[in-house]
């Protein structure tokens, strides 16, 4: 082979000049292979190793990881260069490269190979400023790049041969030298779809000449596109940042490897139908240069695709930009494997395999009538910002592009399964200490050794809701997070924490209004850089006594519903626990329920069963927007309880209680004396009442059997208190846990304010009915 190429030399010398602009390593010197290096102490900077062939074998600087973070330093040099020499009795020379690796172990080794002859100082030096063209990866197929240089952690020398042999190995003088030469700011490699459809996803990647050390900070880069909508309105979204990645499933445990080049893409969803502009605009804010692009044009095509979720501004409900009533049939899949349901279910321990169980949940989840689920970008999942103890992490603002393409991952195999997405931002055990801690692990934390190496800057937790610095950092990230998923098709919502109250000392930053202001800013930001409309809540624990206790956060426009939970003790029955809140919680904002199940610990499994049952029939008629989102969503995987989901989407079908008046009672059920308890919940519109009719035993315990209970026969039901008008009406009957409509509908003359009575068909368990208006008055 030969040397190397004129256009990156290796230098050969036995003396050498002393090195101009050079950051030597910094570390220890270690070695893999068949020795442990040793250095001389006259020359603290060089290092030896015993070889022996055949074989292979790396002499290597590398610093402390606990408090290692990638450098300007790094990123601005040009070229990385040692020297080595052979000891050894033989003349023949020995092959050799260099390499690095980054904090993760991902390794890159120079393309050229290099010839060490015995006896003789050699300079060996590779370009760190040439994306693409030095390096190789080993182990992947990640392109060489700045932001490979960047993450330069441990550097040294490889050496390799399959002759039989020994020598002694020695290096010295490993540095990053030179400066790197800033390219030209423009658009390079752009690629953009000239047509798409309404609703759909429209996006484009492109690269920039110039490289920059984070690409993640807006204080150091900002790519944006301004959008002329057909109306004429103009739209400013940002770029971001990215890399592809390519998972492959080990046994039971999930891979993820980079492969290509890292690229810019920008991400929008049409609206509505016509011809858009789009333009780029670039800003160096290091170097205060802004470039703009020239206007490009592409056209939205009309479409059948369901439109992006919104709170609808009039009724407490969600609808689509299509114009549809969403009422959102839920899960909470807040991690794919959970400890607590392995160990109170008694699963047994589950393999964790990663984007792959999400795979089979959310196919599971679209045939069984599930249209929503919540995700969390939480620090075992899917945070993008992380403490640098993890893999793929580097502390405050350098983002983890592995776990971002597996949110990617998710997000499409959902909108394939009919699926929107409740996106968890954070979880409140990033800032405590006490409940289920993860303060330690926070990259804003300044007092662990990893965090505090990388950025950490805030000593307190309770001190987040009014530190400028957090906030900063915290926007930062939320430009990222909707740059990537803001204008997700199949976005529900974003819910910015997960149970705040159990944040340090959330009281008081309530009280001190910080936390109001910055609930806020927050949602606004979002909502700025994706689209006005997007839905954005903050949740709490408990139920909902507790968001009233906070409901001054979600008196401000930008929060657009109101989220909590439904745990309670297992001797409250979950119905009533649900009429709470068509009694207490009577805002005009649309109100979910994201976790809910027993108490935070579980259940038995039959109750469990019964308040998925329950919690989805009773969701209709106690001011709810949609379904509770049951948190152990493994128990209705591996137990293939989906068709109770199912049932409930089937007969969903068709309602919408928009724009009219809706009144929530009771209907009067009468049935023979059979020592069992029969209950209602009912709901009236102008033109329809819908009503659930239960066994108040089989919603406490769901039976194995159904038919350990007595069935009714004869029976009625009363409607009284509703708000129907005169005229025609047809009535119809549902089995909840299949969705069947039972033969034998049936027309009733209704008069408009008086009483509505009709029989009640035999049933062990519940039964559903609608009653809707067929004809005018």
């Amino acid at each position: 082979m030969r040397r190397i190429s004129a256009l990156f030399p290796t230098i050969l010398s036995l003396a050498f000049l002393p090195l101009l602009n050079a950051a030597e390593l910094t570390g220890v010197w270690k070695a893999d292979g068949t020795n442990t290096p040793h250095s001389s102490p006259e020359a603290p900077g060089e290092a030896a190793v015993t070889v022996r062939f055949p074989g292979s074998a790396q002499l290597y600087r590398e610093p402390d990881r606990a408090t290692f973070r990638p450098s300007r330093e790094a990123f601005e040099a040009a070229e990385f260069e040692l020297e080595a020499r052979v000891i050894t009795d033989t003349p023949d020379p020995v092959r050799a490269w260099l390499f690095f690796k980054d904090k993760d172990g991902r390794w890159y080794q120079t393309i050229e190979e290099y010839r060490l002859t015995p006896g003789v100082w050699q300079k060996l030096s590779a370009r760190l400023d040439r994306t693409g063209a030095v390096w190789r990866g080993v182990g992947h197929t990640a392109t060489f790049d700045a932001m490979a240089a960047t993450e330069f952690y441990a550097g040294g020398i490889s050496v390799y041969g399959e002759e039989k042999r020994e020598f002694t190995l020695e290096v010295r003088n490993a540095a990053r030298t030179g400066k790197r030469e800033p390219g030209k700011l423009a658009l390079l490699d752009c690629r953009f779809p000239e047509q798409g459809e309404a609703n759909a996803l429209f996006q484009g990647r492109f690269r920039l000449l110039r490289e920059f050390f984070n690409p993640f900070d807006p204080d150091e880069v900002t790519v944006d596109f301004e959008i002329k909508a057909p109306n004429g309105k103009l739209i400013r979204l940002p770029a971001f940042y990215s890399r592809d990645y390519e998972r492959r499933l080990h046994h039971t445990r999930e891979t993820a490897t980079p492969i290509g080049q890292g690229f810019w893409e920008f991400r929008f969803t049409p609206p509505v139908p016509g011809e858009y502009r789009l333009r780029a605009v670039i800003a160096d804010k290091t170097a205060r240069e802004t470039v703009t692009g020239s206007w490009k044009s592409f056209t939205a095509l009309p479409s059948r695709r369901p439109g992006l979720v919104r709170a609808s501004e009039k009724d407490p409900f969600f609808e689509l930009g299509t114009g549809e009533f969403f009422f959102p049939v839920g899960l909470n899949i807040h991690t794919n494997t959970d400890r607590r349901s392995e160990f109170g279910f008694k699963f047994g321990r589950l393999p964790d395999r990663g984007t792959f169980d999400y795979d089979d949940y959310l196919e599971a989840c679209g045939r069984g009538g599930i249209n929503a689920v919540e995700i969390w970008m939480a620090g075992w999942t899917y945070a993008i910002e992380h403490d640098a103890t993890r893999a793929g992490n580097y502390g405050v603002g350098r983002y983890n592009l592995e776990a971002a393409w597996k949110l990617d991952h998710i997000f499409e195999q959902a909108r394939k399964n009919g699926i929107y997405l409740n996106l968890i931002l954070d979880n409140h055990g990033r800032l405590s200490d006490r409940s289920d801690p993860e303060w330690q692990d926070n990259p804003i934390n300044s007092t662990t050794p990893y965090a505090k190496a990388n950025g950490g800057f805030l000593a307190n937790p309770a001190d987040f809701f009014r530190s400028e610095a957090a906030e900063k950092n915290d926007r930062k990230r939320a430009r990222y997070i909707a740059a990537r998923w803001g204008n997700a098709p199949n976005l529900m919502a974003v819910e910015l924490w997960s149970e705040v109250d159990l944040t340090e000392d959330y009281w008081g930053r309530y009280n001190d209004g910080s936390a109001i202001r910055w609930a806020e800013k927050a949602a606004a930001f979002l909502q700025a850089n994706s689209r006005p409309d997007l839905p954005v809540s903050i949740h709490f624990c408990s139920d909902y006594n507790n968001v009233r206790r906070f409901i001054k956060l979600f008196d401000n426009p930008s929060i657009t519903h109101l989220a909590g939970d439904a745990y309670r003790s297992p001797q409250i029955h979950f119905v009533d626990h649900l009429r709470g809140y068509e009694q207490n919680m009577r805002y005009n904002k649309p109100q979910l329920i994201t976790e809910f199940g027993g108490n935070p610990q579980g259940s038995s499994e039959r109750q469990v069963l019964a308040d998925i049952h329950s919690g989805l029939w009773s969701s209709l008629f106690v001011r709810l927007a949609g379904t509770p989102f049951l948190w152990w969503h493994d128990f209705v995987h591996l137990r293939n309880h989906y068709q109770h989901y199912l049932g409930f989407s089937r007969y969903l079908a068709g309602i919408d209680l928009r724009g009219k008046e809706r009144i929530y009672f009771t209907p009067a059920v009468a049935v023979p004396a059979n020592q069992q308890k029969y209950e209602s919940l009912g709901l009236s519109l102008p033109a329809a009442a819908y009503g659930w009719i239960y066994n108040r035993n089989a919603m406490l315990e769901y039976p194995d059997d159904p038919n350990q209970f007595p069935e009714t026969r004869p029976g009625s039901v009363t409607l009284a208190g509703h708000n129907l008008t005169g005229g025609v009406y047809l009535l119809r009957w549902f089995v909840p846990l299949t969705g069947e409509c039972l033969p034998g509908e049936l027309k009733l003359n209704v008069e408009a304010g008086k009483p509505v009575t009709f029989a009640l068909p035999p049933f062990r368990l519940d039964l559903a009915f609608k009653l809707e208006k067929t004809e005018a008055e």
